[in-house]
């Protein structure tokens, strides 16, 4: 038996269109499932936590964005069944670290043949994430894209990290850098005048910019990249720049650190995003949970 969890408003509804598809060769090779249609956090979990108890599940199969993957991956962490994802999403940048398949045919029969590899998991609290979890201006960042009437322009040309890249230039007009205290495998540090602490599993997130480049989501530990202690200008015309290239800076402004456990306290509230969401979290705790997911490369 295979669940599916299908949510109608990803990719501006790209993962209906994605399903009716799926579901037809899901019936031509006579391929047992179950569905659930739905945008609620709470009624996925229930969905496949029950089907989890009451069946033989063979694998969880998310049409969706990294926002229902999220969704999914707090039943499935520290299980056997593995996850299978169908990128149906604005940002996708979990199916592109792992290179998945966006073709039903490819999907299918990744589904029913493919391997599966083992994943780390980021935990957040009491919360599971497999890509970033980030501190500072990106949440701010987020917010204005996901209200942005030109984000369904750019979503249609796959040309969402251009959305990203607008509502970046805006945010850095404006945002207020803060201080940080941060803990990393016990050592302490203060991070003054900080504008972005992101702390990544994977290599990316908003739609492909890749914030922690050499992050290996099978390493066992995590990479952090810390933007802080200069002014509002360089981080405009050196900083932010040299981030959206995706490859290490080296330059002030930016430090680099890997670890396995993290705290991050900060001197005001600040948001997080995590996998895409945005949280109330302070102060913030992660650690690694090494080969924490199972994971079907349908490539």
């Amino acid at each position: 038996m295979f669940i599916f969890i299908i949510n109608p408003s990803s990719g501006n509804g790209k993962s209906t269109t994605f399903w009716r598809s799926l579901e037809k060769k899901l019936h031509t090779e006579n391929v047992p499932f179950k569905k659930l249609v739905s945008t609620s956090t709470h009624e996925t979990r229930q969905f496949v936590s029950h089907a989890l108890k009451t069946h033989q599940v063979r694998a969880v199969g998310v049409i969706g964005g990294d926002g229902t993957i999220s969704s999914v991956i707090q039943e499935l962490a520290n299980t056997s069944i593995p996850l299978a994802i169908f990128p149906a999403g604005s940002g996708n940048d979990t199916a592109r670290m792992f290179n998945l398949t966006n073709c039903p045919e490819q999907f299918i029969q990744g589904i029913l043949h493919g391997k599966t590899t083992c994943v780390d998991l980021l935990q957040l609290n009491d919360r599971f994430g497999i890509t970033v979890a980030g501190v500072g201006i990106d949440t701010t960042i987020e917010e204005k894209v996901k209200h942005a009437s030109y984000l369904p322009f750019f979503n249609k040309l796959g040309l969402v990290s251009l959305a990203y890249l607008i509502a970046s230039i805006g945010t850095a007009l404006t945002f207020k850098p803060f201080n940080a205290k941060i803990t990393i495998d016990h050592q302490k540090q203060f991070v003054p005048h900080a504008w972005l602490i992101v702390c990544g599993n994977t290599t990316s997130y908003g739609g492909g910019l890749k914030i922690c480049p050499d992050a290996n989501p099978a390493d066992g530990q995590f990479n952090l990249t810390m933007f802080h202690g200069i002014n509002r200008f360089k981080a405009m015309t050196r900083v932010f720049p040299a981030l959206l290239s995706g490859k290490p800076i080296r330059k002030n402004g930016i430090t680099y650190a890997v670890g396995k456990e993290l705290t991050i306290s900060t001197d005001r509230p600040i948001p997080v995003i995590f996998d895409g969401e945005i949280i109330q979290a302070m102060p913030l705790h992660i650690k690694i949970q090494p080969h924490a997911l199972q994971l079907l490369i349908t490539t």
